[in-house]
């Protein structure tokens, strides 16, 4: 049995990951591809516009054969905090071979020497990254520049949203000793294009779902994982950014600074600009715009306004994932689900029933009362399975 793992968002599922799935078969030769998909929380730092059942059926019907789901603890983080979690789920389930990604760049040999500088940074290597740190940069745009002073023209390639990702993967890997081996898939379309020709972007396709261009829409979602989606989005299983911006603007009020300072990826001050911005904008987006510097990237001052609306402290996340929600399988994949439940990692089938899950659904609460959804049909859901 070969198995290929993936660590995705699929927020929605559209043709590029479909096409994705289909070459990272192809390219490993594997019988079953494992996803592990982040829940109702983004690493962009979103709600997910859809809810994770529905999103882990789309998936199904395009080419995955079990998905997990992602912990929010780890989804709503950090590239590396989210990269290290997907490779920990992958790794401890002891039956997989191969772990693909797409990226700007398919250079495997430039992405391993990266991989290996950000490992094993030199004096000479992080003096240029508190460089650029000094001069107003964000920590990724600094790394990002130390490593093209190290590796030359090529690494521009490795500052763009899917390679440093990719990095990120590399590294998990090698921190933990993995025999897991890296599959890159060129990518075809900026991770954040707006456009829809071609294979559009999750954020184009998102953006055409907010508009009702539905049109483009179909145009963009696999035939048979439409009907799931449409069924979705007129049913109202549907969060809009825009139901985030008074719950969120008291979130940030009630905190304060204190308790602003104690949000997941707040620091050097930035809890005084998410005030006075929560104090003079009305808008999430407004709110944003007003924070963000060239130190303080968008998606950690969204990341820590999102954290801001859970109600949850740094000090209150754990640092690994201990059990993983299986949020549904293809029939087909029953044997690897027997090897995977071998493995070591717990799987849970029946959320409701497990203690360890009850912070995550507290989480999975918020993401229905924004939705103004009632949070019980969440309950009543059991993994999807997928007949052939």
């Amino acid at each position: 049995m070969k198995v290929c793992g993936v660590i995705a968002e699929y927020d929605p599922f559209h043709k590029g990951h479909e096409r994705h799935l289909r070459l990272a078969r192809q390219a490993t030769g594997s019988d079953f591809i494992v996803c592990v998909m982040s829940g109702f929380y983004t690493q962009r730092g979103m709600p997910s516009l859809l809810p994770a059942d529905v999103r882990a059926k789309m998936a199904l019907l395009g080419g995955a054969d079990v998905v997990l789901q992602l912990p929010a603890a780890f989804s709503l983080r950090e590239g590396d905090k989210f990269a290290a979690a997907g490779v920990e789920i992958l790794d401890r389930l002891q039956c997989v071979n191969d772990l693909s990604f797409g990226c700007e760049t398919d250079d495997v040999q430039l992405l391993q020497k990266a991989a290996c500088l950000l490992e094993e940074k030199s004096d000479a290597f992080e003096g240029d990254i508190q460089k650029g740190l000094k001069e107003g940069l964000s920590y990724a745009a600094s790394q990002g520049r130390a490593l093209e002073n190290a590796l030359g023209e090529d690494a521009k390639r490795l500052h763009l949203p899917n390679a440093a990702l990719g990095l990120s993967y590399l590294r998990a890997l090698k921190r933990r000793g993995s025999a897991v081996q890296p599959c890159v898939v060129l990518r075809r379309n900026d991770y954040h294009a707006t456009e829809m020709e071609g294979y559009p972007s999750a954020t184009a396709v998102r953006a055409a779902i907010l508009r009702g261009d539905w049109q483009s829409v179909k145009n963009s979602v696999p035939e048979k994982a439409l009907p799931v989606l449409m069924e979705a989005i007129e049913a109202g299983r549907i969060l809009y950014p825009e139901k985030m911006n008074a719950p969120l603007r008291l979130a940030l009020l009630r905190l304060g600074e204190e308790g602003i300072r104690k949000l997941p990826g707040v620091d050097e001050g930035l809890e005084s600009r998410i005030l006075q911005a929560a104090r003079e904008y009305m808008r999430r987006e407004d709110m944003l715009q007003a924070v963000k510097t060239r130190r303080y990237t968008l998606g950690r001052i969204s990341r820590a306004m999102c954290w801001a609306l859970l109600g949850t402290e740094k000090a209150g996340l754990p640092e690994s994932p201990d059990c993983v929600q299986v949020l549904g399988f293809r029939e087909s994949a029953r044997p690897l689900m027997k090897k995977m439940q071998e493995g070591g990692i717990p799987l849970v089938m029946k959320k409701a029933r497990e203690e360890k899950l009850a912070e995550e659904m507290r989480w999975v609460d918020i993401w229905h009362a924004l939705a103004g959804r009632s949070m019980a049909e969440h309950y009543r859901l059991g993994p999807v399975i997928v007949e052939e």
